[in-house]
């Protein structure tokens, strides 16, 4: 049994209402069922209820089991001091107040349709991909509307909590902060972590004091990522006498990244980091301010080509130092811009918003979502089966998450769609 069906039956008065009674045999009216609570605290906030000749005003705790209360240390916290009502599946203890007084239970698994346990017990289930997939298309469009709006929101504000979690480490420092952003990104999944370590320990003031310099940009990045140790070559050569200056005038040796802590294995040369070093280093060299640019530039046109950028000549034929590619590589791909957008100017674009309290850099974002085309992945290829048709990233990161944080985790309870499907089954 999951607490979330629980709260869908709280929330639905899905149960036998005509006759509640208490644990203690007092009947139970319901006058207002209180509003979910998706922060700390009770789990539902201001209900009004009727229990024997009282009327309490007050909240509502779900449990599955009643000894969670204890499990949980609510007797620790005073915000649940106000629960007038707990309702849990089994009632196996007795919850008291820091008074003495006993709080009132409400035990429900006696008064809870067959059809609706057994529907619920369908989805969590489930082994298809999809928990739904069965039912998906009895689904409403304006349900998986609804949810996919729902569901991309969740992603952004999860996304740009990590921009702002940055933000913090770097004292409300944005440019800094974004710097770091993009830097992550710019190692995609394989290398973001180090990519990430190597802007946290190159700052980008020091990279701009040499803007005029790509000799000496190229080698603070590379020295820094510790790339340069044991290259050989002519060009390996010009950029480690570059970075044996500048890494002791900014006392950098110590802050160094091992070579090994990057990853070349099972991927294809674009995606090497030193070819995305390479195109880091050009677009460091090409803006002034990324911050500016994602946040004060209204032309998303602007912000996509600010992206299409071509590495130098010497990584257009290298992969590494010294060792040339089969044929030529010029500039970030079409996808990895595309990605880039999606992780960085958005992410950034909505934690700004939400930092000066202002809608419209959200739906900026949410417009620079639309204008780019369908991701295509895993994910995104499971929902198309089901007929869920993406038509931009703003669909396909919907779906994502959708995915990863209701689907895989199986909180069907929790969605929307689940509830609908739960809504249509009878009892």
């Amino acid at each position: 049994m999951q607490e979330a069906f629980l709260h869908y039956l709280w929330q639905t008065q899905r149960f036998l209402i005509n006759d509640l009674r208490t644990t203690d045999g007092e009947i139970i009216r319901v006058i207002k069922r209180g509003f979910s609570n998706a922060d700390s605290g009770p789990d539902f906030l201001n209900a009004r209820l009727q229990i024997g000749d009282v009327e309490w005003a007050g909240n509502v705790e779900i449990h599955v089991n009643a000894s969670e209360w204890y499990a949980h240390k609510h007797e620790q916290d005073e915000a649940y001091e106000n629960v007038i009502l707990h309702v849990v599946w089994q009632h196996d203890r007795d919850v008291l107040r820091n008074n003495g007084g006993k709080v009132s239970v409400l035990e429900i698994k006696n008064i809870v349709s067959p059809n609706l346990i057994d529907k619920q017990n369908q989805l969590i289930n489930s082994q298809s991909v999809i928990p739904c997939e069965g039912h998906f298309k009895e689904v409403s469009e304006f349900t998986k509307v609804s949810m996919l709006s729902s569901a991309l929101a969740q992603r952004l504000q999860f996304k740009s909590i990590n921009v702002r979690e940055l933000l913090t480490d770097n004292n409300n420092d944005w440019e800094e902060t974004t710097y770091q952003v993009l830097a992550k990104n710019f190692g995609f999944k394989l290398n973001a972590e180090p990519m990430l370590q190597l802007a946290k320990n190159l700052p980008l003031k020091i990279l701009q004091k040499h803007r005029d310099s790509p000799v000496q940009i190229e080698a603070l990045l590379f020295g820094m990522a510790g790339f340069l140790e044991n290259a050989v070559g002519e060009h390996a050569a010009k950029l480690r006498n570059e970075y044996g200056f500048l890494s002791s005038k900014y006392d950098l040796k110590d802050k160094q990244l091992n070579a090994h802590e990057w990853k070349f294995l099972r991927t294809r040369p674009a995606n090497f980091p030193t070819i995305r070093l390479a195109q880091f280093k050009r677009l460091t060299i090409s803006q002034r301010s990324f911050f500016s640019l994602f946040t004060q530039v209204d032309d998303l046109e602007l912000i996509k080509r600010a992206f299409e950028i071509e590495q130098s000549e010497y990584w257009q034929q290298h992969y590494h130092f010294d060792k040339p590619l089969a044929k030529p590589l010029k500039r970030l791909g079409k996808s990895s811009v595309e990605n880039l957008l999606i992780n960085t100017v958005v992410p950034t674009l909505v934690c700004y918003a939400k930092y000066v309290d202002n809608r419209e850099l959200i739906e900026r974002a949410e417009q620079l979502l639309e204008s780019l085309p369908p991701e295509n992945n895993r994910i995104t290829r499971n929902w198309e089966l089901l007929d869920l048709k993406m038509q931009s990233s703003f669909d396909t990161q919907a779906g994502i998450e959708l995915y990863n944080n209701f689907c895989k985790e199986k909180k069907c309870m929790s969605c929307k769609i689940g509830a609908e499907i739960l809504k249509t089954t009878s009892g």
